[in-house]
């Protein structure tokens, strides 16, 4: 029977491998986090662990507790920095345009059409004018009074300058 490919085909040793490597979010091993301890590994059995005082089950379910307890806190403060990280970083290339009712607004729309090439295609349409601003950053805007309007992500908005491009 042929070897599987990737992890499966590293056997046990991949797996527990990927269980004892610190996740660079959390800054625990999935086994810190799921087990509150670090796993035993086929290097333990040559080189040893420092040994463990036995306790009672009692005594070991509080310790168990308090040790999960410990590292979800850990895990959940260093998520958060992440997710900030990633928020800071989003922003930076966001659209920073508000847009009132009845501003004059180009719409990015990616739609290739066959025979062309993606290159000579117009990427940007419009005008657009604004109709309504549903939220932060959601708009409806619209082409002409009779055309049905659109639901629209700002990041796909731009203000409108009739030399900036020809109308599509």
């Amino acid at each position: 029977m042929p070897q599987a490919k990737g992890v499966w085909g590293l056997g046990s040793c991949g797996i527990s491998n990927l269980q004892s490597v610190d996740h660079e979010a959390t800054g625990c091993t999935p086994a810190d986090m799921l087990f509150a301890r670090t796993l035993r590994l086929p290097c333990d059995i040559l080189f040893g662990r420092p040994s463990d005082t036995p306790s009672s089950p009692n005594e070991y379910l509080n310790n168990l507790e308090a040790r999960l307890e410990s590292v979800h806190a850990f895990a959940r403060e260093r998520i958060k920095l992440a997710s900030e990280r990633m928020k800071t970083r989003y922003d930076s290339g966001a659209t920073g345009h508000h847009f009132k009712e009845g501003d004059q607004v180009w719409m990015y729309n990616p739609k290739r059409r066959r025979g062309l090439s993606p290159k000579l295609q117009q990427s940007w349409e419009g005008p657009y004018t604004i109709v309504k601003q549903l939220n932060d950053a959601i708009y409806r805007v619209q082409r002409s009074p009779n055309a049905k309007p659109k639901v629209i992500h700002i990041d796909r908005l731009t203000p409108f300058r009739a030399t900036d491009h020809s109308s599509v």
